[in-house]
């Protein structure tokens, strides 16, 4: 792939604009930024996902332990 610079393009505005295209200078960075954003989405999306079914079940042992009867240690041992 040959590079397209300004300095063998031309000095038109049109070459400019093609040197600019044909740069590849910082697609890396894209790259990551938009793997970053996507997996920062992810891991909220399963956050809000999981919290709402935890806190359920949190409500659910919380019921049945206090509607548990206690009983004497002694009695269970025997």
């Amino acid at each position: 792939m040959s590079m397209v610079t300004s300095s063998t393009a031309g000095t038109g505005p049109g070459a400019r604009i093609a040197a600019f295209l044909a740069r590849e200078d910082g697609a890396v960075t894209v790259d990551w930024v938009v793997l970053t954003a996507a997996i920062v989405g992810v891991c909220i999306g399963m956050f809000t996902s999981v919290n709402a079914g935890l806190y359920k079940m949190g409500e659910t042992v919380g019921e049945g332990l206090s509607e548990a009867q206690v009983t004497r240690l002694d009695t269970v041992l025997k």
